[in-house]
């Protein structure tokens, strides 16, 4: 595979993919002109159903620069507010986050998060004064201005710790916060924004963003089209780091795939963490610049391996997706359905220790449920952990386990499904008891319950499927973690 590696390469400004599809793959795009068509962000690429959400959202091609334009703002943004150290982003930002661990710079991303930790946010009122908060989404706005407020701040103190992306909420608007448009892509200001908060070099991204950018219209030399080409053919795919580095990365170009192209990925952090690779799974590897004599893949053998800088990975990835879509007769910008905002609360079908047993199996004890649905696992196995990620890490050892008990590839997320992802393979979805919920201000309901709102709506899509479903929910987390784990341990059917 590495020779297959080595032989097979399209690059352009410091950017490869190594291992995709030969150049009969990719002969038909070219005499019908699509890379240049895709790169000229034609509408009409994915029929006429799709051509005016094209037409809103192609603006990702170029976002590097309306991107450019908000480089002094932002420099003026973090000067003024410098005495506000942590930085927060409220809302989803994979991007972000992946800029920021590519430099190891603090940024805490709460995208639909777990209560637990939003709470261990609020709670400490010292170090919440000298938050920033990057607002994407209005409900954790409204959480975070009801706590400022709470504090003895007046409107205006508040509002000067908010900078937001996107729409404004009235008394943010009236209090002065500064606003700032998202537009599409991964290099719009919600990604630009949190990331040189955090410390990054958001000029850089640019730079390398627009060197690349010249090469998604060539017939030739176009490592975007290559990646689109494999992307075109794929059933399902793996992704995983070729070392350290660009690890987060693997989690947005996830996001990417699912929403424009629905196929199921399993992002690991290294292939043996994923369990065994079966031949309809993708797998591709990626990371930064290759040194000198470097061997693509990081000698792990994937299928296709894609190496470059971030910012022509946020480009790279997003063109790779529409191109692959327009092969395959799918809509990339399709709307998706809203989360669930309606919790429903079962009867557990047994309890054992610190754990609410829901099957519709016959076990009767946790290591019998878990057989159970190891033994009918289709496919690949995924577990949603509704966790907190920082305070119940040590669930995400569950994954090495069923991987070994069952020789299937095992995916593992913080929270519910990704925006696309389809009901593939078997699932195992775990919940928490919440200690000391959030209440959202102005409505009769709390982060605890949103979170337990969006469980909720997976489990019904995943019925409506009939996909193999075993939720567990922890009465005790640190102790229900530790139970489970000692059964999963000892589950192999």
């Amino acid at each position: 595979m590495t020779d297959d590696l080595l032989a097979d390469v399209e690059a352009a400004a410091g950017f490869a993919v190594h291992g995709g599809p030969g150049p009969a793959a990719r002969r038909g795009l070219v005499a019908r002109g699509v890379p240049g068509l895709l790169a000229g962000q034609d509408p009409t690429l994915w029929g006429p159903a799709a051509e005016e959400r094209a037409r809103e959202r192609l603006g990702f091609l170029d976002a590097y620069r309306p991107g450019a334009e908000l480089l002094p703002l932002i420099a003026e943004l973090r000067e003024e507010l410098g005495d506000l150290h942590r930085v927060v982003l409220a809302g989803p930002g994979r991007a972000a986050e992946a800029a920021t661990r590519l430099l190891d710079r603090p940024l805490t991303v709460l995208d639909d998060p777990d209560p637990h930790r939003v709470r261990a946010l609020l709670d400490d009122a010292a170090l919440l004064r000298r938050t920033v908060v990057l607002l994407i989404d209005e409900t954790l706005g409204s959480v975070f201005w009801q706590a400022y407020r709470d504090a003895g701040l007046t409107a205006a103190e508040a509002g000067r710790h908010f900078v937001v992306l996107g729409n404004a909420p009235p008394e943010l608007a009236a209090a002065g916060a500064v606003t700032i448009g998202a537009g599409p892509g991964a290099l719009s200001a919600a990604t630009l924004v949190p990331a040189a908060f955090a410390g990054v070099d958001v000029a850089a991204l640019i730079d390398e963003a627009e060197l690349f950018a010249p090469s998604l219209a060539d017939e030739q030399d176009n490592p975007a089209l290559a990646l689109g080409a494999a992307l075109a053919a794929a059933r399902r795919v793996l992704l995983v780091p070729d070392g350290p580095g660009l690890d987060g990365l693997g989690e947005w170009a996830a996001e990417v795939i699912t929403a424009g192209l629905g196929l199921p990925v399993i992002v690991a952090d290294c292939p043996r963490d994923a369990g065994p690779v079966p031949a309809d799974l993708l797998t591709v590897s990626y990371g930064g610049c290759l040194p000198p004599a470097g061997v693509p893949g990081g000698g792990m053998g994937p299928a296709v391996a894609v190496n470059g800088p971030l910012g022509a990975h946020f480009l790279a990835w997003p063109y790779a997706v529409a191109l692959a879509a327009h092969v395959r007769g799918a809509d990339p910008f399709r709307d998706l359905p809203p989360a669930a905002t309606e919790a429903v609360h079962d009867t557990p079908s047994f309890v054992e220790g610190p754990v609410e047993i829901f099957t519709t199996g016959t076990a009767t004890d946790l290591r019998g449920a878990l057989r159970e649905l190891l033994a009918t696992a289709e496919g690949q196995i995924r577990v949603q952990a509704f966790l907190d990620p920082a305070g119940d890490a040590a669930v995400a050892r569950l994954r090495p386990l069923l991987a070994a008990a069952t020789g299937l590839p095992v995916g593992f997320g913080w929270g519910g499904l990704r925006p696309g992802e389809p009901p593939y393979g078997s699932f195992l979805q775990i919940t928490g008891a919440v200690t000391g919920d959030v209440p959202v201000p102005g409505r009769d309901s709390t982060l605890g319950d949103r979170q337990a709102a969006r469980a909720a709506g997976d489990r019904r899509l995943l019925a409506g499927h009939g996909r193999p479903l075993l939720r567990l929910h922890l009465t005790d987390r640190p102790e229900g973690i530790g139970h489970l784990l000692a059964a999963a341990g000892t589950s192999r059917h």
